[in-house]
């Protein structure tokens, strides 16, 4: 097999957006208008490999100096291929890209690899390869999540429900209510950690506007007024479970109502349900926050950080 490998730009958009739709691996976060929402910010270095006329995977992508990122950008990036690979055609993707990036003069690639609860078809191929070329684990990151199949609220979760689910409230589904969510959001990382949301909120609403069947708000209301939120990602069997913000001033309680009810709502559709990371600094967790994902019946899936040397693609050769 022999493969080509193109530099991905703007008039390559249709054919990037119809493999990503026939991954394995790849989710709506790949497609290029919601790469593209801040390309600004990144050298854009995006691959595509081709085998003859066909193109069977592609690599998100950007650089700094003379080391590729997948993708900085994104919660998580990796080599995104055709459904109907094997592994044997991976190795050679991934070799003739290394080789290709090598021949470009850069020499280092990091790779922030795709959970596989993420997956459409379910696969660790490149984590092996990975591994078998001397990939280097610069970081695990966890990611919370409950599957809809078999999960049990704890004690403390049960005990909660039971109190605020006698509560008088209102479960919205509407995104006119995006701003005002913000606006809470905005509030709360601002006084608590001093920083901001990973998007602005001209950027979510762009986003959400491209992506409407992808990127939901969801909100609880008392007597009118918004009391928390949550705005979620339906990422092919996941409901993930992007931003979750309470008024401050509010019964923090409230939060379990909402996502209870998302739960129940969306456990016959949807295999699992993320709640997203719970870190505190760089190597550690925020254990509250840890804490009450797991009382709703979290467990944890670990996303895989890699740094490799690209010469190494010479050690694939060996693999089959």
């Amino acid at each position: 097999m022999t493969y080509t490998i193109q530099k991905y730009h703007t008039g390559l958009k249709a054919e990037w957006d119809d493999l990503i739709k026939r991954s394995s691996n790849g989710t709506f976060l790949h497609q290029r208008d919601y790469m593209d929402y801040h390309a600004d910010r990144f050298i854009d270095f995006s691959l595509m490999i081709y085998e003859g006329l066909k193109l069977r995977a592609v690599l998100p992508a950007h650089h700094i100096g003379n080391e590729i990122f997948a993708h900085n950008g994104l919660t998580y990036s990796d080599f995104i291929f055709d459904n109907k690979l094997r592994i044997e055609p991976m190795i050679a993707i991934i070799e003739a890209a290394f080789r290709y990036l090598l021949q470009n003069d850069f020499e280092k690639i990091h790779l922030n690899t795709i959970p596989s609860v993420f997956h459409k078809h379910p696969s660790e191929s490149s984590l092996y390869i990975y591994h078998q070329i001397g990939g280097k684990i610069n970081k695990i990151k966890p990611f919370f999540i409950l599957n809809t199949v078999d999960y049990q609220l704890n004690k403390d979760r049960k005990k909660n429900l039971k109190k605020v689910l006698k509560q008088q409230f209102d479960i919205k589904t509407d995104e006119a209510f995006l701003y005002d969510f913000w606006q809470i959001v905005s509030n709360n990382l601002r006084s608590k950690f001093n920083t901001k949301p990973v998007h602005s909120y001209e950027e979510i609403n762009r986003l959400q506007k491209l992506f409407p069947k992808q990127i939901k708000l969801f909100t609880i209301w008392q007597d009118g007024i918004l009391k928390a939120g949550s705005l979620v990602y339906l990422i092919n069997n996941v409901f993930h479970l992007q931003y979750i913000h309470a008024r401050p001033d509010g019964d923090k309680a409230i939060v379990d109502a909402l996502i209870y009810h998302l739960i129940k709502t969306f456990e016959s559709s949807y295999k699992f349900i993320s709640f997203g990371s719970s870190e505190a600094g760089q190597n550690g967790l925020n254990k509250s926050l840890s804490y009450w994902k797991e009382s709703f019946g979290c467990k944890i899936r670990n996303q895989i950080q890699y740094e490799i040397n690209l010469d190494s693609y010479k050690r694939l050769k060996d693999m089959m």
